[in-house]
């Protein structure tokens, strides 16, 4: 099918992975809109829109924002709509049923969304198809009965949530409580696991058709995240790594996944095993890395939510390129203590793309500056394990 003139209504202008998809888009010739919350958001800031709307409630986080997109869709003619980030992709899956009355939609459907979403669910799939993972308290499980069971150190994370944020480690059993009391924390609401020793982070990155069919997938290595105890990737290198995608592909099948999905691995040290850490069911930070290995997902959206069939690539044969998330990077240089001995240098550019910078469009590298450092303190706070 051609795509040309296909107006699209792209949501999360102010994700620094909408980027990447915007420029997909328009290189199959669609009619983009964006929808932007701050005149710094940086597809707002970019000259690759077709049209701009900026309105508070366009951020997918507000709780205005479906009954928006609603108002949008049901006043002008979109063929498609596209939503982004992890909240956004939630609260359109709430409602997609009305959603659709109107337009298209391009990500993955609510049954099969919401069990990426929910880290618990995820890990119990992982469990029943034999994925190698932290142990983690099922479901049925008292705490007290997973605790008498697992070595410390032992952590907890949210079913649901963001990057790092929400996370604890706990080194002794004797802090465990305490710190849940302190906090109010109920414990049905986060995944609770042994801590992984580990040194390194693995990802695949997959897009599912809707005949359960694996139609671009590559593998990468995180080489290095900041924060620098547990947080998010912010240098990322392809990698070949075929063992990693046919175990991704394993999981992702067995939920009946559509669309596109992150995973995320870690090197166990005491066995040298990739464990699963979770899976993101939206769009990752570090899709830019797909751009430069010559897929567009962009189009594979697309031809879902029109329920074309969807010509797979080829397997992924380029290795080493490098997306860096060069704010985030600068975070780690100023902490970690190998700031001068990391490989490849953190000077080094070679094969290296950031993921917001785009050549003949340098607006939204420097809207993305000013946006990160007005919110950095906000930024540190939350992340403060």
């Amino acid at each position: 099918m051609d795509f040309t003139g296909v107006k699209v209504l792209l949501c999360d202008g102010g994700a620094r992975q909408t980027l990447t998809i915007l420029h997909g888009l328009k290189e199959i010739g669609c009619n983009v809109t964006v929808l932007c919350s701050s005149k710094f958001d940086v597809c707002y800031a970019s000259k690759l829109p077709d049209e701009k709307i900026l309105n508070k409630n366009a951020a997918g986080s507000s709780a205005n924002f479906v009954d928006y997109l609603l108002s949008l869709i049901n006043s002008k003619k979109y063929d498609v709509v596209l939503p982004v980030a992890e909240m956004t992709t939630n609260n359109v899956t709430l409602r997609e049923d009305e959603i659709k009355q109107y337009a298209k939609l391009a990500c993955a459907p609510r049954e099969a969304y919401i069990q990426a979403f929910d880290k618990q669910k995820t890990f119990e799939h992982a469990m029943d198809i034999g994925m190698p993972c932290p142990l983690t308290r099922s479901t049925n499980q008292t705490v007290e009965d997973f605790l008498d069971k697992v070595e410390f150190p032992v952590i907890i994370k949210p079913r649901s949530g963001l990057g790092s944020i929400g996370f604890h480690k706990f080194e002794k059993r004797e802090d465990f409580w305490p710190y849940i009391e302190k906090h109010s924390i109920n414990l049905d609401e986060f995944v609770l696991q042994k801590y992984v020793s580990y040194d390194k982070y693995l990802g695949a990155v997959l897009f599912v058709d809707q005949s359960n069919e694996v139609c671009m997938a590559y593998a990468d290595e995180v080489l290095r995240w900041f924060p620098i105890d547990a947080g998010t990737a912010c240098l990322i290198r392809s990698i070949d790594n075929q063992k990693l995608i046919e175990d991704a592909s394993a999981l992702l099948k067995k939920m009946n996944w559509q669309g596109v999905a992150a995973l995320s691995f870690m090197i166990d040290k005491t066995d040298g095993i990739p464990k699963l850490q979770e899976i993101n069911g939206r769009i990752p930070a570090s899709i830019k890395l797909s751009w430069q290995l010559g897929f567009n997902v962009s189009k594979l959206l697309i031809e879902m939510a029109y329920m074309e069939d969807i010509i797979p690539y080829k397997p992924n044969g380029i290795f080493g390129q490098i997306t860096r998330h060069t704010h985030a990077d600068i975070g780690w240089f100023i902490k970690s203590p190998n700031r001068f001995k990391t490989n490849p240098s953190w000077f080094s550019w070679k094969d290296t793309k950031d993921v917001v910078y785009l050549e003949g469009d340098p607006k939204p590298v420097l809207a993305y500056t000013f946006k990160k450092f007005a919110g950095l303190k906000e930024i540190i706070e939350k992340r403060r394990h």
